[in-house]
């Protein structure tokens, strides 16, 4: 389950770098959305006690390089607290549409070629829409499809998106996947 938890987060990420015109790289990577420093940031500030310094200690870990992409596990584990799937079941990739863009990121393996394909559609999408503000519902429409048709929800609160603030500023794909997420809850 959490390392489905972070595949939805990286394709989430993707899509939303997809919205704003932006590719994920050949090794999976989103510019501008480092999951390794955002999710850590997220719990951190989730609840305190000890999730906050579990936030804390990945933080460090992240900033440090010590979750390379050899050892994600940890990441993954951290990012199921965060994401949960309730349910399980084909994913049609093929269909059009935000539906479409929806059962990519469901059905994201984590690859690169995942990323780039969820971006790539995103893209496309986007292209689309006349202005900034159809692209934020997009987002939220993105974030619906995924909350019904794929059960995902996010669990983090109103402190866990400041903590997104801080982790990825004010740009235009920060504040796209913000929207996704907030849709799922």
């Amino acid at each position: 389950m959490s390392s489905s938890a972070l595949n939805i987060l990286s394709g989430i990420a993707a899509a939303a770098a997809g919205f704003t015109g932006e590719r994920a790289a050949k090794d999976g990577t989103i510019p501008g959305l480092n999951l390794a420093a955002i999710i850590p940031a997220m719990l951190g500030n989730k609840t305190g006690g000890t999730a906050g310094i579990i936030g804390t200690l990945a933080s460090v870990a992240a900033k440090s390089g010590l979750l390379e992409k050899s050892k994600l596990v940890n990441l993954a584990g951290l990012a199921g607290s965060l994401i949960s799937s309730g349910k399980a079941g084909t994913v049609n990739k093929a269909a059009g549409g935000i539906e479409g863009l929806a059962a990519a990121i469901a059905g994201n393996s984590g690859s690169g070629t995942d990323l780039g394909s969820i971006a790539s559609l995103a893209l496309t999408l986007a292209n689309s829409v006349e202005n900034k503000n159809g692209l934020t519902d997009m987002a939220s429409e993105l974030g619906t499809t995924l909350s019904g048709k794929f059960g995902v929800s996010f669990n983090g609160g109103g402190s866990a998106f400041k903590a997104l603030d801080k982790a990825i500023g004010s740009d235009a794909k920060g504040k796209l996947f913000k929207t996704v997420l907030k849709s799922l809850t």
